[in-house]
């Protein structure tokens, strides 16, 4: 990644200017990027160069996808052991999309244990997160196909989670909304709002719930929320709210008590069979953009 990764608090503020349609305001088809208008192109694109490296990653195109109809762009996010093609099987995110919406689940590096990263150690032995993949897939993204800049979402899980997490405070000038189960949050400055719905099981033994609900005070504190909470749906997944029900960035937390997986092992670590429904719904009843 290199060091464009450490300069990565001056892409948020710069990005929108650099690849909005112009002369189009926002309104009721919200921020259209460069490429509402452009040719539609005839096969979904499934690398990048990012800091030197081919990045893969998985694309997926609605069927009818038309080039002057914003869309929204939803990133999935994966874990440590599992391959984004996996994934994108179980967190079931398409199947529950009511709108228009491009989703994009990217391939995470490799580490030297032969597990995946969503980082890498600088020179100077600090965590240099893949903050430019996701800036660049974006810009790569908006250039070709028509989205709406203002709805732009992230989930995770695992590992997968955490980055989501982290990228939703560090993004957060662009990330409308994330949504995530088991992961952490990195502490460090957000750059702007992003509402968020969290989902952790108390019993899980990886990511302790300890660390979940860091990332929930994390989000409270990034879009001005307080407690108390109040209970909320999905009820299944043991929800509760944070923010007035008109809130532009509403906080969600759930701890779910899912723990089964489907052989019958504990594993409370596991993708709750409803999350990724939950997850599509909070996106659905959040306002157009963070105002």
């Amino acid at each position: 990644m290199g060091q464009p990764a450490r300069r990565a608090s001056l892409v948020p503020a710069l990005m929108l200017a650099l690849f909005v349609v112009p002369g189009v305001s926002a309104g009721e088809s919200g921020h259209p990027s460069a490429g509402c208008g452009r040719p539609v192109p005839t096969t979904a694109p499934a690398t990048l160069q990012v800091g030197g490296r081919t990045r893969e990653f998985i694309l997926a195109v609605p069927e009818g996808y038309e080039n002057e109809s914003p869309h929204r762009l939803v990133f999935g996010f994966h874990g440590r052991t599992t391959p984004n093609v996996k994934v994108r099987a179980y967190f079931g995110l398409e199947a529950h999309s009511l709108k228009p919406t491009l989703f994009v689940d990217p391939a995470a590096l490799v580490a030297a244990d032969g597990k995946f990263s969503w980082y890498e150690r600088g020179e100077s032995g600090d965590k240099l997160r893949d903050y430019e993949l996701f800036d660049s897939l974006l810009e790569e993204l908006g250039e070709t196909y028509c989205l709406d800049l203002d709805q732009v979402f992230v989930v995770g899980h695992s590992l997968g989670a955490s980055f989501a997490n982290s990228l939703g405070c560090a993004r957060g000038s662009v990330i409308r909304g994330v949504g995530t189960v088991a992961g952490r949050i990195a502490d460090s400055p957000c750059s702007g709002p992003a509402a968020a719905m969290i989902l952790h099981n108390p019993h899980d033994d990886l990511v302790p719930v300890s660390r979940g609900l860091h990332a929930r005070d994390s989000a409270l504190a990034q879009n001005g929320l307080e407690p108390p909470a109040r209970p909320c749906s999905p009820q299944a997944l043991n929800c509760e709210c944070y923010g007035p029900p008109d809130a532009a960035n509403p906080v969600v937390w759930c701890p779910h008590t899912e723990d089964t997986n489907r052989h019958g092992e504990f594993y409370p670590q596991l993708w709750p069979k409803e999350a990724g429904q939950a997850i599509m719904e909070f996106f659905d009843s959040l306002p157009a953009s963070h105002q």
